[in-house]
């Protein structure tokens, strides 16, 4: 029989920003020069660390699946580091025939300019943090763009790009339900995307947001609110054609974003950067499932790529941490995940999950198992009344 290949996906990290975000927890940087030598080294040096790597855990793949430069603000990569990352990615590892490519932009005039050039070096989907398009909830979220640029950058993508997708935050204290609908819909028809991500604003702890709510300079909306704007909100996309395949992200036909599924659907994941996550299957010996984390301090991993040394954490996750994880981000997408995903199937004859299959809230049909879309906002509790937590 021959030998099921796996899916393996790239995660690029770019650390830096033009200022920080108040509502932004993620590994980011304000900006400053770069060597661009020196970047391009290290980003190269872990590239053929994590080929190694490949090669030893023995994980059989065809080619790369996906390969998605985060952030950090990636369109602020200087466009030789993404051409010699590129170019050391189909070398070692050779591309998937559909592979998906996805960069990361802000809609400023300066990143816009890019994108006829991002094309050229082989991005094939651009996913651009809009964020709000009203001047006065861009001030709020502390975006340096204005709505004028969310509409210039926007058309020049859709343009450009066969497969577009934009960020939006709502939820937020003092934001009108029915204004937000209005914004919404307006966004909808204005662009031709491909997908859409939603998110609900949530305090982090180290974020400027933070601080100031436990000062009480700003607050959060009510669960129930929250919750009106979650269900309004997917009716609208419901009725543009646009399917939640996930909790936070909706697409057209075909279009769900390759590189989140592999993260949603537990799947084998490089992490090259500073801070960046990886997760990979091993099957040697014993299958287990490694996770590593990239020194965050973009100097101290510089300097600690250079004696091939990048992770600040690496470990072997239990059975029981592996299994939660699994469930805990193969059910927040629509088509659940596949149950051969599970080191340890007597989960599913426990107590507890047949009482959450009688009561219809999650299903098990055909090798895999889903939550029942009605219950993807109580989906921390179901995974923690289920593992027992």
């Amino acid at each position: 029989m021959k030998k099921k290949k796996n899916l393996l996906s790239l995660y690029i990290h770019w650390p830096y920003c033009m200022s920080k975000c108040p509502y932004c927890d993620f590994n980011s940087h304000v900006n400053e020069t770069v060597d661009i030598d020196l970047w391009i080294k290290s980003y190269t040096n872990q590239i053929f660390q994590m080929k190694e790597d490949i090669q030893k855990y023995n994980l059989n793949y065809d080619g790369l699946t996906s390969i998605f430069f985060g952030g950090g603000t990636p369109s602020l990569m200087p466009l030789k580091i993404i051409e010699s990352i590129l170019n050391t990615s189909f070398k070692l590892f050779d591309f998937n025939q559909n592979i998906e490519i996805s960069l990361e932009a802000n809609p400023s005039s300066y990143e816009t300019q890019k994108f006829l050039d991002l094309k050229k070096l082989g991005i094939n989907r651009i996913s651009i943090g809009a964020q709000s398009l009203n001047s006065n909830n861009l001030k709020f979220l502390g975006r340096l763009h204005n709505v004028n640029d969310i509409n210039r950058s926007l058309n020049h993508a859709t343009k450009l790009f066969n497969n577009v997708s934009a960020d939006l935050m709502y939820a937020f204290y003092g934001q009108d339900l029915n204004l937000w609908i209005n914004e919404l819909e307006t966004f909808i028809k204005n662009f031709d995307l491909q997908h859409i991500s939603l998110y609900q604003l949530t305090i982090e702890k180290g974020t400027k947001f933070f601080t100031d709510y436990k000062r009480g300079l700003i607050e959060l909306i009510d669960n129930d609110l929250a919750a009106d704007f979650y269900t309004r909100t997917n009716i609208i996309l419901n009725k543009y054609n646009f399917n939640r395949y996930e909790v936070s992200n909706y697409s057209k036909i075909n279009f769900e974003c390759k590189h989140n599924l592999s993260y949603w659907n537990s799947d084998n994941w490089i992490g090259i950067g500073p801070g960046a996550y990886g997760r990979i299957w091993s099957s040697n010996s014993m299958f287990k499932r490694i996770e590593y984390q990239n020194y965050k301090n973009p100097k101290s991993w510089i300097n600690k790529n250079k004696i091939n040394c990048n992770f600040e954490k690496i470990k072997i996750l239990n059975t029981n941490d592996a299994d939660v994880d699994t469930l805990s981000m193969g059910l927040r997408t629509e088509k659940g995940f596949e149950i051969s995903k599970l080191i340890d199937r007597e989960l599913l004859e426990s107590a507890q999950f047949k009482t959450l299959q009688d009561k219809k809230i999650i299903f098990r049909k055909r090798g895999r198992l889903t939550l029942n879309k009605n219950y993807l906002i109580k989906l921390n509790s179901i995974i923690n009344y289920l593992t027992n937590h």
